[in-house]
């Protein structure tokens, strides 16, 4: 009777901690630095704590603000991601090298979405006019798969428009021959890319309606 009180016991625990809500990282420092940091948004101190404390990756970034519909999914993180990136974006006393080698490892990985993943694309076209050589130089030290990988979420997009054609030439005439390499690659991406997916929630719908 013992025994099998104890399977049981077990498995409950199992299953409860299999569909419990996981958060990778420190959701309690991220949004204590995100309020810290609009009190005094010039602070270069506060700008590196917000900075330590956001995601460093795709896959936590992923977790942590995207949507789900599942019944007590808190949806908290994926209401703040706006803000939460708009805050990135302002972090400008960040070592650029730092700075920049951060959105690679958010972009590395990651998929076109509406809402969070759309917003970082947005803070990466930022980034890329602010800090733009050192962006470059940083993207140049990565694997080429993994550069491949980044441009592809770079140039994802839905909707074709004057403005994505422009940025490319921009980018290409200004790097082709110092990145040369690296150029074939954004090029490649771009051909594929741009305008050549769908939003992540739109494909799956697509595939399961097959």
């Amino acid at each position: 009777m013992k025994r099998v009180s104890f399977i049981a016991l077990f498995f409950a625990t199992f299953l409860s901690t299999a569909t419990a809500q996981y958060f990778p990282i420190d959701t309690a420092r991220l949004n204590n630095a995100y309020r810290a940091l609009l009190q005094n948004p010039q602070s270069k101190e506060l700008q590196l704590d917000f900075f330590r404390a956001f995601p460093e990756n795709w896959d936590d970034f992923n977790s942590i603000y995207r949507y789900s519909d599942k019944d007590g999914y808190d949806l908290s993180m994926y209401n703040r991601a706006y803000e939460h990136i708009k805050a990135l974006a302002i972090c400008y006393t960040i070592n650029d090298t730092l700075y920049c080698n951060r959105l690679i490892a958010l972009s590395v990985g990651a998929s076109l979405d509406v809402d969070a993943p759309n917003h970082l694309q947005g803070l990466l076209h930022y980034t890329m006019q602010q800090r733009n050589d050192v962006f470059l130089y940083c993207l140049s030290e990565i694997e080429k798969g993994h550069q491949m990988q980044f441009w592809q979420f770079y140039w994802s997009n839905i909707i074709d428009g004057n403005h994505q054609q422009e940025e490319f030439n921009k980018i290409y005439n200004k790097n082709k021959e110092k990145y040369p390499a690296m150029m074939k690659t954004m090029s490649i991406a771009f051909e594929y890319f741009n305008t050549g997916v769908l939003f992540m929630e739109d494909f799956n719908n697509f595939m399961n309606s097959r």
